[in-house]
């Protein structure tokens, strides 16, 4: 089987289930920002030899992607499922993002301040992650109004993972003792008070 079909030359692509659509269509864009997401996370799990990150949960991670990416690129989501055709995801896999967070969040300092992306390198590399995972979000939010019930579970996934990138990142920068920079606004340096932020929404 050859890896080109020469089907996209003309800047079309086909949903799973035969519809075609131009290859800028927002559900193309949606999964195929999720398929960039996908290999940001392979180079992290490259990058960690060691399984200082948790290997086996950021491959589960990566399975769910391609689930989500899945659901985005069939043309008729409910009953390719129903046929066993794609995968289904469950409430579970957000509570294990959820379980992953809070665990995270036991080993930091609370924030009382911005934060810089950076760090070590997969530190820096989990908050590129999490930039995309952002922008997933909202690719995915456009489709909304088309497909609403991509509010029950695909886009509190996405928005979820993006808390936990962000909390990684923060975890494996303390864990390799690099330590965050704090960015303030000038008021604030000057002494007037103190903000906090964080990726959370």
């Amino acid at each position: 089987m050859k890896i080109y079909t020469r089907t996209g030359d003309r800047g079309r692509t086909k949903l799973y289930g035969g519809n075609p659509v131009a290859k800028n269509d927002p559900r193309v864009e949606a999964y195929g920002t999720l398929d960039e997401l996908n290999a940001q996370l392979g180079v992290l799990l490259a990058l960690d030899p060691d399984d200082a990150l948790g290997t086996a949960e950021l491959r589960a991670v990566q399975d769910d992607l391609f689930v989500l990416g899945a659901r985005l690129a069939a043309s008729n989501p409910d009953r390719a499922a129903r046929k066993g055709a794609i995968p289904q995801m469950t409430e579970d896999r957000i509570e294990a993002l959820e379980a992953w967070i809070d665990r995270l969040d036991e080993e930091l300092a609370p924030l009382d301040s911005f934060i810089l992306p950076g760090g070590g390198l997969p530190g820096a590399h989990l908050h590129v992650a999490r930039t995309v995972c952002r922008r997933a979000e909202r690719s995915i939010t456009a489709l909304i109004p088309a497909q609403p019930d991509l509010r029950h579970l695909v886009l509190p996934y996405v928005n979820r993972l993006s808390d936990l990138l962000f909390t990684l990142a923060r975890a494996v920068n303390a864990r390799s003792g690099c330590p965050e920079t704090r960015w303030r606004p000038m008021r604030e340096r000057a002494g007037s008070g103190g903000g906090a932020d964080t990726d959370r929404e």
